[in-house]
């Protein structure tokens, strides 16, 4: 609903790009120190903290409509997701075993889905519910005018983003009953920093691009460059674009996040029987055609039946990339491994964000889904190319052993 409630206030989608970027790089500024407090404290009170930073900059976002207070508030709002990010994987990488990992990392993702599903319908019909509701669109005080927008549709929006806040208000609730137990390090992870950085200057540039943190970090910027330039749009080219109700958006996005959900469940399995790394590759590679198709068909039936086929293909197997890239990592660094691959993916993400209100205002939607492939393909490149066939040549070695 965000970026169609910034619409209704009169910004174009090239001031959308630029709230994004602002968002993106708050993210990408907190990622490395959230990464080393996630290696250093417990993640009951990094979870604690970031959730009432995001709290307090959602309440500017929504009920705040200046250029200014848009932007702190989104700033804001990415320095304290940049830590819920950094903090996730290495959390359940430090809780469950090499086998559960899979599995885990799926479900959690899945939960996250599933509730987006609903939350996704919600928003499309809450704004056409809001609007209808006389004594909700009726004319306010000039006091509270100062909070609430006086046309309908920026406060239709308003009331269903606060919905969405109450809603979301008793997930603070279960942080509180964490344990508050610290990352255990092993011996010699409490280098002092000087002495690190020293040994990391000794490091050759080559061993560091081979390093598999590094590929998999640009992996993740490639993929970062391709999901900024058309995800945060999408809600615009379905309605402004194809003509489509927000209530409509809403039913086909939250039908394409329940495929995904289902399709996440199976990764696990599907890594099991073809390996991680090729389940990734097969499942992305296959979304790739109907991401460009997404992008040159003009007929709402059609997108329609592409946005529900290609997210699935292409989300499916994150939480496997999750794990491969955890355990890619030392067990003690994995704060720091997972704050690269969010900076990677944030930073790019916020270029290309900022870069697709501007194409869509001069070239239109088009190019967006073409440069996204474009990208995508080079993520999927790049990491068959430095894991798919190490992969094959381990398989082979085992089944030569007796």
């Amino acid at each position: 609903m965000y970026n169609l409630y910034i619409v209704s206030l009169g910004y174009g989608p090239d001031f959308i790009g630029v709230v994004l970027f602002v968002a993106t790089i708050g993210a990408g500024i907190a990622i490395f120190p959230a990464g080393i407090c996630v290696d250093r404290f417990s993640g009951k009170s990094i979870l604690i903290w970031s959730s009432v930073l995001i709290g307090v900059a959602g309440i500017g976002q929504i009920l705040f409509r200046q250029p200014f207070s848009l932007l702190a508030s989104g700033f804001i709002a990415g320095v304290g997701a940049a830590f819920q990010l950094v903090v996730n994987a290495p959390f359940l990488t430090a809780n469950s075993t090499l086998d559960e990992r899979p599995h885990l990392f799926s479900v959690n993702i899945v939960l996250g889905l599933v509730t987006i599903v609903v939350g996704k319908i919600l928003g499309g019909a809450l704004p056409i519910w809001f609007r209808g509701t006389a004594w909700l669109m009726a004319p306010l005080p000039s006091w509270f005018a100062l909070l609430l927008a006086n046309q309908p549709d920026p406060r239709s929006y308003q009331f269903a983003l606060l919905f969405a806040g109450i809603i979301a208000g008793p997930s603070f609730i279960p942080l509180f009953f964490m344990s508050n137990d610290h990352p255990s390090h092993p011996m010699g992870a409490n280098i002092p920093l000087r002495e690190r950085l020293q040994q990391a200057r000794n490091v050759p540039v080559s061993a560091i691009i081979a390093s598999p943190v590094f590929l998999l970090t640009l992996v993740q910027v490639l993929i970062g460059l391709g999901a900024g330039l058309f995800v945060p749009y999408a809600n615009l080219f379905f309605v402004q674009h194809l003509g489509a109700s927000s209530a409509l958006f809403g039913l086909i996005d939250g039908g394409a996040t329940t495929l995904t959900a289902l399709m996440t469940l199976v990764a696990p399995l599907l890594a099991v029987r073809i390996g991680r790394v090729n389940s990734i590759v097969l499942t992305e590679l296959a979304s790739i055609p109907l991401l460009v198709a997404l992008g040159l068909t003009p007929l709402l039936p059609l997108v329609a039946l592409f946005y529900l086929s290609r997210q699935p293909l292409m989300d499916m197997c994150m939480g496997i990339l999750q794990v491969f890239s955890m355990e890619a990592a030392p067990r003690h660094f994995r704060g720091l491994a997972n704050s690269s691959y969010q900076a990677g993916f944030q930073v790019a993400n916020a270029i290309t964000a900022s870069l697709g209100g501007f194409i869509i205002v001069q070239f239109g939607y088009p190019p967006l889904f073409i440069g996204a492939a474009i990208c995508y393909l080079l993520a999927i490149l790049t990491l068959w190319g430095r894991f798919g066939r190490m992969h094959i040549l381990a398989k082979d070695e085992m089944e030569r052993t007796p």
